[in-house]
């Protein structure tokens, strides 16, 4: 079966603490799902802790090295959390408009999220965790990981400047999907991560569905976390394979 065959290759763009290389797959089983089922995959490895513009330009290197690979014009990109940042960035700042056919951001705080400002407001546990992180993630391969950056550009006020600094191109396709969880929640991390967002009402347990609308807004995830919305844990109600050969299928429909 074929019926994720694009027209042009899919680039996945992960979020902050994970590698491509690393043992725990960012996107779980669907790099290969939809490879199975005819899509040309691809998969983004920048730095788990770089900057938003750092991480970009590593994705345009990467994105030059696909298309210079694959003979291919344009790439459709889709993009979790802050990869979705860095994929606009890529578009805007970099140039990268005319090589790139979509945008679909999943769960991006395109107007901020209040958990990262929580975080900068704990300065002890910044200064215990971040230098930890760094090292952690430097020794796997980050070749320019920063706590601090990284977890500043998410802040609501960072992300207003973000947004006028970087307008939507009118050669790109952009689509947005949020998550939401909305009824009791059991998974530890889960809790923790509502425990970060008080002051946002409801959320996917970081980003809540109004800081993720950007361009064609696709809905909402309901009774879904953050790490659900890529597949990394089973969460009754939600199919992540189901979700994603849609949104596939989706744009072939549309000519990408």
């Amino acid at each position: 079966m074929e019926d994720c065959r694009t027209r042009y290759p899919l680039l996945l763009i992960h979020g902050l603490n994970c590698r491509d290389d690393w043992i725990f797959s960012y996107w779980g089983p669907l790099t290969e799902l939809l490879r199975g089922r005819g899509a040309a995959v691809y998969l983004s490895g920048q730095d788990a802790w770089g900057s938003v513009p750092g991480n970009a330009r590593a994705l345009l290197r990467r994105g030059s090295d696909i298309l210079a690979e694959t003979g291919s014009e344009k790439l459709n990109l889709i993009a979790h959390s802050k990869g979705g940042l860095e994929a606009r960035y890529l578009i805007s700042t970099l140039g990268f408009a005319e090589k790139t056919a979509s945008l679909t951001t999943i769960c991006t705080p395109h107007r901020g999220s209040k958990a990262a400002a929580e975080w900068l407001g704990r300065e002890k546990a910044c200064r215990l965790f971040g230098p930890a992180l760094e090292g952690f993630w430097r020794a796997r391969g980050d070749r320019e990981p920063d706590f601090r950056a990284a977890v500043s550009a998410l802040t609501p006020e960072a992300m207003e400047r973000f947004n006028a600094e970087n307008p939507d191109s009118p050669l790109v396709h952009y689509q947005s999907w949020g998550a939401r969880l909305d009824r009791p929640v059991r998974d530890p991390m889960d809790r923790v991560q509502l425990w970060l967002t008080k002051a946002d009402g409801p959320t996917d347990g970081l980003v809540s569905p109004d800081s993720a609308v950007w361009g064609h807004w696709r809905g909402t995830l309901e009774g879904v976390s953050h790490q659900d919305a890529v597949g990394g844990r089973k969460r009754p109600g939600f199919d992540a394979g189901e979700f994603y050969i849609r949104l596939v299928r989706e744009l072939a429909e549309m000519g990408f």
